[in-house]
């Protein structure tokens, strides 16, 4: 079942990488918000996507790197957050 719903996480991922790349020639920034949040749901769920995803961020680190910077913010606050609950549930 794990598979499955890791399989779905995965293809919705991509869909939504590609209704950013649909939406990007429309003005405004729409585009690459939603590339991002799909991008966010394939990383999370494809283990050769984060290798892909380390390869490229060693080879061209001033592209990647603002990415990676609110990869690891993101992180860090919902690590808080989850210590936070769990203070208050303790």
């Amino acid at each position: 079942m794990a598979r499955l719903r890791q399989g779905v996480m995965i293809g919705l991922g991509c869909t939504i990488i590609l209704v950013g790349l649909v939406i990007a020639p429309l003005p405004g920034p729409g585009g690459l918000p939603v590339m991002l949040v799909g991008g966010v749901l394939v990383l999370r769920n494809s283990a050769d996507a984060r290798k892909f995803f380390v390869r490229m961020k060693r080879r061209y680190p001033r592209v990647l790197g603002p990415i990676e910077r609110l990869r690891v913010k993101l992180r860090t606050r919902r690590h808080l957050r989850r210590t936070r609950q769990d203070d208050s549930a303790a």
